[in-house]
């Protein structure tokens, strides 16, 4: 019942509520649960007490009287040892569960309001504080009772918490609230306190007397040494950098800045496998901080309390206010009087800070009142240190008198030192001083204690004598036997009249037969201790009461085997004596003795792994399995027993599901299955690690697994055939590793499958944890081996489960989303675990296949060759590019090699998917203008599927492309080939994080030329090299690209001339924003040299970081020396108008082409920046001696029909400052004003005419137009 309600429902569900929900109230309310579980369970008479006797007892109790024989008292002390068991248990699951819902509260980002993520973490701390002791108060028992395994369990959680709080403390991004900080300090106090030693008791009864009244106190006296990682040495690091800290911040006011370089380097330089080494990598540089400001203003007086130090010039990460100073203060005091080791500094450290208390700061964090509420604390928490007897001790109350007299508290404190010196000289003085003083160390409670020992005697003995009533009359717990012969004949036949008349009906497929009681029989059933009365009849080799074994009274022999199994063993030792049989003899003989030979094997082999699992010794356990795995490797063809058969059937499931996982891999199953077949017993023990059975349950204490002396021994068999296997069918170990590898990845499916089975998550957590270690010790892995380990990543269906369930917030389903998340969980854990073990078959295995196969296959988890979900893919990329490619240089080559082939696969798949894509695209028509602009937007589901698939091997190429720039020639090799579009798009995609990342490591300007240099095979990778340049430019419109990438574009621009001379303009285009105006104007006229879509691309550009001036045209500040960046839209026009087309080479055509398309593209060359341009452009005319361009009026007339809305301005303005101007001198201008008035003179109902203008034409000029446009 507590395991169905308890472990399968409440705490699974509490510890959801805790994790993951909503509301920062229940939260917080799930936490308090798990503390208030804990307490009511140590009740007297709840389901863990074993402390309470008498009639309120628990089921873990003692469990019987005091007295009684020694036969009893030994029977108790087994019980109450299985109970003891059974409590420690269910103890460490609570635990377990409540420091699991105290870290996920200190985590950050549940909330995205701030004052619940503080409520929510504030309770997550206090609960983390009220589980510390308990927790290592059960470690040191798990300890104590050589249950090292058990203290781990629970020590990496604890360890876990402890560094949650501590980054919650130290290493917080986010502003920390006073409340938050209150609980972390004090949450310090209490690691401080378990991780430090307590005063030196010299009497064993003043110890006792201790533990009785400090019963939550623990301590490392507490914890037994001997555990290989929990540690008292490990333990006391932490507690000494956590005093230091708290000394800091009670002298500083707040915690000294701490050097993010020695945080990174401690945290990195750690061994992860002490769970403390993380704690202390945290503390450390926050003590070291304060540590190094306090020697760099050390006195030679010690004594003085003097502390001369500028706090104002010391920088800090936070400091503390009212509430969190004094909790501080009581923190270092409350260390002082309980931890003698840590008195003498901590009197020092508040004497020093009551000197010089802190004062009141516009803006600081305390006010008035807090500043006299510390100052108070502070003197009175030295006048408690002075009180004690440590401070005579210890020499430290000549400092804390000097403190207390700056507040003319020198009285007090005389008297405070006369009492501390008094009870220091009585604690050494003689009982008769001790009776002077009238002091009483101990309660005499000898006469209680005898009065509690008499009725406890007298409550025992009336339940031994209940129990014994209840038995007589046949009640009480199950049946209780006789316990001698003559009372077991005597219920026999008080019994005998309750015998039934008939058999009982025999079972329906159960065959009839009639076996006659005789005095065979009855001895046979007797020696058997009743193994007979099963009627196994195939069965000769065992005594077991069947017809194979037949009785004769003969003086030599007692028992012979029957006649047709004598002769099937006869005839199979002689083959000539089947001649002398008939047909109807001969029938069956062949087989009969082979099938009883299997089946005594498979007998014996059974026995055997079973006598491994209940050996006494670790010696005997290895010894039966490695006689077990030879003789597996030898019984080919023997069937499993059938302890071992659920085993066998999980190892068939296994081999039948091979082609599904071995598809990445390139892998077949037939082989497998036929193995599986020819060797059950070796596929038998390969699978009992991940089957949920007795065996297994027995075997996993062992120092190694059964798989692990099988694979072995079938390592062994191999090599027996000579150096390099030669026959497939011979290679024993890969197809073993194969059926191991099959066996872990189909345990895990069948977890996913049923999350609610805790026995599934079990054993497949289990079997993945241990992974690492088992891979560890084989001779070699195989490729197909770890392809079927990396199907373990594949955990998308239980997170679509875990999705789906998150998504129901009924009552009914609270439990099953619970238990969906669990298995979620367990199975993102069983893929790190893959990973861990993949990182330690690259690194640790000498065979480069095997270090390739490793590699291999974290790179295809990596780029979503094998199915994962995006967690386990982020995993599996850092692994890859932190982990291995950094190892060594062998190691990198191989990742890059691996992550070559995957870029290959890739290019592949998109030549593939080339026709299908163009023809969704075909019938997907485009909504919008985005897929023209944005080259990263599929145009259907077919291309976008094909974008996903390829999207991650170019993103980890790409990522090793920075740290081996020559990559980026392969990149630009395969993705260029023809018809790989798709994965062109991918890397064209994600090519600003490669251009940033290798412009920050090399440089923008050498990476130009590098890539440059490298796209020299073919026009092809010609687009690429544009994309990186255009990237390579800075983004933003503060910064503008570096002289020296411009000129890195221009040398690009000069190295790929054309046959005809003629410059490619694309190479200068992503720069062009950051040229001076002067070089651009130089460079226009090869711009308009160039196609439609370069050209206009390249204006765009040129205004791109100058958008809020596109209506202006900038004058130099300094002719002599130009200084302006880039082109407006208005300067665009003007410089395009003022062009020499013909000195620059270009033909007239081109050149009005050019101004048409600006005018055309009325999206950027609005009307607004047209008549900016067209006013410039006139009025430069009318003020200087400048001539009108050559297109300046055909604009105009071009902008009269574009833009009707110029149209007033160009009758009113333009045309009358043209007239002006005298435009009519030139006759080409004055053809093409006549034309553009004629436009305007007759507009219809808009009112807007150039009548106006054509008035103010002299007389000849309006003669002339008169002449040639009536009225």
């Amino acid at each position: 019942v507590y395991r169905h309600i308890m472990s399968d429902l409440v705490l699974p569900v509490m510890l959801e509520s805790a994790q993951s929900d909503t509301i920062a109230s229940k939260r917080s309310a799930s936490l308090e649960f798990f503390h208030n579980l804990w307490k009511e369970c140590h009740k007297a008479g709840s389901w863990l007490d074993n402390t309470t006797t008498g009639p309120n007892c628990g089921p873990y109790g003692p469990g019987g009287s005091s007295h009684g024989t020694s036969a009893a008292q030994a029977a108790k002390r087994g019980q109450q040892k299985r109970r003891h068991v059974k409590k420690m248990d269910r103890e460490a699951e609570i635990l377990r569960y409540w420091v699991q819902g105290s870290i996920a509260a200190t985590l950050p980002g549940a909330f995205t309001n701030d004052a619940s993520e503080g409520a929510v973490a504030s309770r997550g701390i206090i609960a983390a504080s009220a589980s510390l002791r308990p927790s290592l108060r059960h470690i040191a028992e798990r300890i104590q009772d050589a249950d090292d395994r058990g203290a781990l369990k629970l020590y990496k959680p604890v360890m876990e918490m402890v560094e949650g709080v501590m980054k919650k403390l130290f290493l917080s991004n986010e502003a920390t609230g006073d409340p938050l900080r209150s609980a972390c300090i004090k949450f310090v106090e209490i690691v401080v306190l378990c991780c430090s030693s307590k005063a030196q008791l010299t009497s064993q009864k003043a110890l006792t007397r201790r533990r009785v009244q400090i019963r939550d106190d623990f301590a490392l006296e507490d914890l037994p040494e001997g555990h290989p990682i929990i540690t008292r040495e490990g333990l006391e690091s932490v507690g000494e950098y956590g005093f230091a800290t708290l000394r800091g911040m009670v002298t500083m006011g707040g915690q000294v800045k701490i050097d993010v370089n020695v945080l990174s380097d401690m945290m990195l330089g750690n061994d992860v496998r002490a769970g403390s080494s993380q704690v202390v990598a945290i503390l450390k540089p926050a003590a070291l901080a304060f540590l190094e400001v306090e020697s760099s203003v050390m006195q030679d007086d010690e004594a003085s309390p003097q502390f001369n130090i500028d706090r104002s010039s010391v920088d800090m990460d936070f400091t503390l206010n009212q509430k969190s100073y004094i909790l501080a203060v009581n923190a270092v005091s409350t260390l002082a009087t309980n931890r003698p080791v840590f008195y003498k500094e901590a009197a020092t450290c508040l004497a020093r800070r009551t000197y010089d208390p802190p004062v009141l700061i516009e803006g600081g964090p305390l006010a008035n009142a807090g500043v006299l509420a510390v100052g108070a604390c502070l003197r009175s928490s030295c006048m408690i240190l002075l009180r004690n007897t440590l401070s005579i001790t210890t020499n430290s109350c000549d400092i804390l008198k000097a403190a207390l007299e700056k507040y003319e508290m020198g009285a007090q404190a005389d008297k405070a030192i006369d009492s501390a010196r008094n009870a220091a000289a009585l604690k050494t003085a003689g009982r008769a001083a001790r009776n002077r003083a009238a002091m009483f160390y101990e309660w005499d409670d000898s006469a209680a204690d005898k009065r509690v020992t008499k009725r406890q005697r007298e409550t025992d003995d009336d339940l031994a004598k209940m129990r014994a009533a209840k038995a007589k009359r046949g009640l009480g717990h199950g049946i209780q036997l006789p316990s001698n012969m003559v009372d077991a004949i005597e219920l026999i036949l008080l019994n005998l009249s309750h015998i039934p008349s008939s058999r009982p009906p025999a079972p329906k497929n159960a065959k009839a037969r009639k076996v006659p009681v005789t005095l065979d029989y009855v001895i046979d059933a007797v020696m058997s201790n009743g193994a007979s009365l099963s009627h196994e009849d195939g069965q000769w080799y065992d005594r077991d009461g069947g017809r194979a074994w037949s009785m004769e009274m003969a003086e030599e022999t007692r028992f012979e085997l029957e006649q047709s199994i004598r002769l099937a063993a006869e005839v199979e030792h002689d083959k000539s004596k089947a001649a002398e049989l008939d047909e109807k003899s001969k029938k069956g003989l062949p087989t009969l003795f082979n099938d009883q030979c299997h089946s005594a094997a498979s007998d014996a082999f059974g026995r055997i792994v079973a006598n491994s699992a209940v050996a006494r010794t670790v010696y005997q356990k290895e010894f039966a399995s490695k006689i077990a795995a030879k003789l597996a490797c030898t019984l080919q063809g023997v069937q499993p027993p059938k302890e071992l058969q659920s085993s066998f059937d999980m190892a068939k499931v296994s081999a039948a599901s091979l082609s599904k996982h071995l598809h990445a891999a390139n892998g077949s199953s037939e082989a497998i299955e036929s193995f599986v077949t020819r060797y059950p017993l070796v596929s038998s023990c390969l699978a009992t690690d991940v089957t949920a059975n007795a065996i297994t349950a027995a075997t996993t204490n062992m120092t190694s697994p059964m798989s692990t002396f099988v694979l072995n021994e079938a390592y062994l068999q191999d090599c027996r055939i000579g150096e390099g296997v030669q026959d497939d069918k011979e290679a024993m170990y890969e197809k073993s590793l194969d059926v191991y590898a099959a066996s872990v990845a189909h345990a895990s499916e069948l977890a996913n499958d049923k999350p609610s089975d805790n026995d599934r998550k079990r054993v497949a957590s289990h079997a993945a944890a241990s992974l690492p270690q088992h891979l560890g010790v084989l001779p070699f892995v195989t490729p197909s081996s770890l392809a079927l380990l990396g199907s373990l990543c594949d955990v998308q269906e239980i997170s679509k489960k875990a999705a789906e369930a998150a998504r129901k917030s009924s009552s009914q389903t609270i439990a099953t989303s619970a238990a969906v998340h669990a298995a979620k969980v367990a199975a993102e854990k069983r893929a790190t675990a893959v990973l861990l073990a993949l990182r330690d078959s690259a690194f640790q295995r000498t065979k480069p296949e095997s270090r390739k196969s490793a590699v291999d296959c974290a790179v295809g988890i990596a780029t979503g060759r094998y199915p994962s979900i995006q967690s386990v893919e982020d995993k599996a990329l850092k692994l890859v590019m932190n982990v291995m490619f950094p190892k060594s240089k062998s190691l990198s080559d191989t990742v890059v090699d691996s992550a070559t082939d995957e870029l290959q696969r890739a290019a592949d798949y998109a030549i593939e998917s080339y026709n299908r894509i163009q023809e969704a695209n075909k019938n997907t028509p485009l909504k919008t203008d985005q897929h023209k602009k944005h080259l990263a937007i599929a145009g259907s589901e077919e291309e976008k599927k094909a974008l996903e698939h390829v999207k991650k091997p170019a993103v980890l190429f790409m990522a090793l492309c920075v740290r081996r720039l020559e990559m980026i020639k392969t990149l630009m090799e395969l993705s260029c080939q023809t018809k790989a579009d798709v994965l062109l798009k991918a890397v064209k995609a994600n090519m600003p994080k490669l251009a940033r990342a290798a412009a920050t490591k090399y440089g923008a300007a050498a990476v130009a030329l590098k890539v440059s240099e490298m796209a020299t095979g073919s026009d092809d990778e010609i687009p690429m090299v544009l994309a990186f340049l255009d990237n390579l430019a800075p983004s933003t419109d503060k910064d503008l690209p570096s002289q020296d990438l411009i000129d890195a574009c221009l040398e690009i621009q000069e190295s790929r001339v054309g046959p005809d001379g003629d410059k490619d303009a694309r190479f200068i285009i992503p720069v062009v924003s950051g040229m001076k105006r002067v070089d651009l104007v130089e460079k226009l006229p090869e711009f308009v040299a160039a196609t439609d879509n370069i050209f206009l691309a390249a204006l765009e550009r040129m205004g791109d970081r100058l958008k809020r001036q596109a209506l202006i045209y900038r004058d130099e500040p300094d002719p002599e020396n130009p200084a302006l960046h880039g082109m407006t839209l208005c300067e665009q026009l003007v410089f395009l108008h003022q062009m020499d087309f013909a000195a620059v080479g270009l033909r007239q055509k081109r050149y009005l082409d050019a101004i048409r398309l600006c005018l055309e593209d009325d999206e950027v060359f609005t009307d607004r920046v047209v008549m900016a341009a067209l006013d410039y452009i006139s009025g430069r005319f009318l003020t200087t001696e400048e001539k009108l361009p050559l297109a300046y009026m055909r604009t105009i007339i071009l902008t009269c029909s574009k833009h009707e809305s110029l149209h007033s301005w160009i009758c009113h303005v333009l045309l009358p400052r043209l007239i002006e101007g005298k435009v009519y001198t030139d006759k080409r201008q004055w053809e093409g004003w006549m034309r553009c008035a004629k436009m305007l003179e007759n507009t219809g109902d808009t009112g807007v005419s150039s009548l106006e203008a054509i008035g103010k034409l002299p007389s000849e000029q309006l003669a002339m137009y008169r002449a040639k446009y009536p009225s």
